[in-house]
This record gives C-alpha cells, sequence and structure tokens, in this order.
C-alpha cells in the first residue's frame, strides 16, 4: 500500500514557509542541515526566468538526503537557487526556487492537493519566528530570508490562481505585497508546481518558489505567467529556449 504525504522540509526561503504554517517541530527532508551545502548556480539542474534576474546575485545550494531527514522515506534530493539585488541597504529583488525529488517512488509521493494549499498567500507568506534547523542553513543571515518582526505582509490574494507551464504542468500561484523593516517595499508572487506523477493527484517532483520586486507595477498578470512558462528542470522538463539564465544558456 502506498505511503501517500507532503514533504514539508524544504526550507522556501524568503517568509519562513517550509511548506508548513509556523511550527515547532516541523519534519525535516534534511539528514542534517549542514547537509545542504552551497554549490556553482550553473551546477543545478533547476531554473526560473525573468530578465531581472540576470541582473541579481545568484547562490545555489543542494543536498542530497539518503534517509529523508525524520521522514524516513529513503532518498531525496533537493537543490535551492538564491537571487538578490541590494543597492544602498534596500531590497529592490529577491528571487528563490526549490526543488525535491523522490527516488522511492513505489512507497511515497508528494501530495498535489497540499502543495497548492500551502502556496495560499496567507500561508505562504506567514512570517514565523526561526526554527532551530533553519539556523543552521547557509542562507540564514540573507537579507531576504525574513522572519517575525522583519516586515509586514499587506495586500494578499484571497485565493490561488493557476497558470500553465511549459510541459502540461500546471503551476499554482498567489500573490502579496511586503514592506521591510528597512523601508524596503516589494510585490511579490509565490508559486508551486509538480512533475511526473506517480498515483493520481501524488508526484515525484515537487517546485516552488517566489519572485519579489521593488517595482510595485511589475508583476501583471501576463509577467506572471511568463514566469510560471519559465520553470523547469534539465532533463525533466527543459526551461524554454528564451527563458533560460545566463549561466545555464
Amino acid at each position: 500500500m502506498k505511503k501517500l504525504l507532503l514533504l514539508v522540509g524544504l526550507s522556501f526561503y524568503v517568509f519562513n514557509n517550509a511548506f508548513a504554517k509556523c511550527d515547532t517541530n516541523p519534519n525535516i527532508a534534511y539528514d542534517n542541515p549542514e547537509d545542504l551545502k552551497e554549490v556553482e548556480p550553473s551546477s543545478l539542474k533547476i531554473s526560473f526566468y525573468d530578465e531581472k534576474l540576470d541582473e541579481a546575485n545568484a547562490s545555489g545550494y543542494k543536498a542530497y538526503s539518503k534517509n529523508g531527514g525524520n521522514f524516513g522515506i529513503g532518498a531525496i534530493e533537493i537543490e535551492e537557487f538564491v537571487f538578490d539585488i541590494v543597492k544602498d541597504e534596500k531590497i529592490e529583488l529577491c528571487g528563490f526556487l526549490s526543488y525535491g525529488r523522490l527516488f522511492e517512488t513505489t512507497s511515497y509521493g508528494f501530495v498535489g492537493a497540499r502543495l497548492n494549499s500551502l502556496t495560499k498567500s496567507e500561508k505562504y507568506f506567514e512570517m514565523c519566528p526561526p526554527l532551530e534547523y533553519e539556523k543552521k542553513l547557509p542562507y540564514y543571515n540573507h537579507i531576504c530570508n525574513v522572519y517575525e518582526g522583519d516586515g509586514k505582509v499587506y495586500n494578499l490574494s484571497k485565493k490561488n490562481k493557476g497558470a500553465k507551464g511549459n510541459a502540461s504542468n500546471s503551476v499554482v500561484y498567489s500573490t502579496a505585497e511586503f514592506k521591510h523593516k528597512n523601508g524596503s517595499e516589494l510585490s511579490c508572487v509565490a508559486f508551486s508546481t509538480a512533475f511526473e506523477s506517480n498515483y493520481p493527484g501524488y508526484y515525484k517532483i515537487i517546485m516552488g518558489g517566489h519572485f519579489c520586486t521593488s517595482d510595485l507595477d511589475y508583476l501583471t498578470k501576463d509577467k506572471i505567467k511568463s514566469i510560471a512558462t519559465s520553470i523547469g528542470i534539465y532533463g525533466v522538463a527543459d526551461p524554454p529556449i528564451g527563458q533560460r539564465l545566463s549561466f545555464h544558456k
């Protein structure tokens, strides 16, 4: 009988929404938080695109968990992208993309409905106190990694919307605006998608992240759809030509 679950240990970076609302006892995907290592961004398979990202600082992180953290579900591969533009201590851009891939696919799967639920703005953008394992992650002190008390979220979208990906995948998204305590104001979109269904409603691969910019009029419906179509994984669902990061072209 299949054991079907949602991996809740992927750190979706800004807004500390590790696939769960504020939680003091999380399940995490890493065997150890220190397993997440910084790597060359160009070495990652995952990608999403907007021209502003080619102007941003980019960092890449990767982990391979043999035991699936405290889930005990076998091997999981994790990749994460972090993007930022900060000028005169003000944030102009924060971007993040995360990927989780299960290998013990006969026994486990990511729950698509749960993924969609946790992309809703009131959950994704909830700001929480840092958990102990998060303090051990390599980007814990990054300016884009905000926690309870670091700012205020407002103008939350009331429900998820959808867009089409580049590989017949559905991309779910929500929006919000954020004012950092340093005075930075950002318009944000959060998104998630999944690939390789191994059972109706369950998947071997999940991806999610967000894009935030200080240009409060930038994230039009067409712009969000463009970002959605750019989300991909080389070797699984290659990003479209013309929507690839400069170090991946």
